[in-house]
C-alpha cells in the first residue's frame, strides 16, 4: 500500500484498516509505501501502537517502503480439547494420563 503523500492521520488510519483487512484474510505480510519523510520516522512506533502488526523492516534497505509482518489469526471462542460438543467436560483425557503416570 501507498501513503507517500498523505497526512500522518489520513495515512495511520488507512494502515489501520489495511492491517487490520490483513489479519482477518489471514495474510501475513502487507507491504507499505511511506516515503523517507515523517511518516518513516513515526512508522515503527505505529507497528507497537498496532494490534494486528508483529514487527516491520525496511525493504532492502529503503527507508521509505516497510514489510510488515501481521499477527496470526486465532478465531475466537475456539472450543478447549478437554470440552465435549455439549459443552460437558471431558475427563477421559485426564483418566487417560493418570492412568499413564500409574502403570
Amino acid at each position: 500500500m501507498d501513503l507517500h503523500g498523505l497526512d500522518l492521520n489520513t495515512a495511520w488510519e488507512e494502515y489501520r484498516k489495511a492491517t487490520e483487512e490483513c489479519y482477518k484474510k489471514k495474510i501475513k505480510n502487507l507491504n507499505v509505501i511511506t516515503g523517507q519523510g515523517e511518516m518513516a520516522k513515526e512508522f515503527l512506533g505505529w507497528i507497537h501502537a498496532d494490534p494486528f502488526a508483529v514487527s516491520a523492516k525496511n525493504i532492502d534497505n529503503n527507508k521509505g517502503a516497510w514489510k510488515v509482518t501481521i499477527k496470526k489469526h486465532k478465531p475466537k471462542n475456539k472450543p478447549k480439547k478437554s470440552v465435549k460438543k455439549d459443552g460437558k467436560v471431558d475427563l477421559e483425557i485426564l483418566f487417560t494420563k493418570f492412568k499413564k503416570i500409574g502403570e
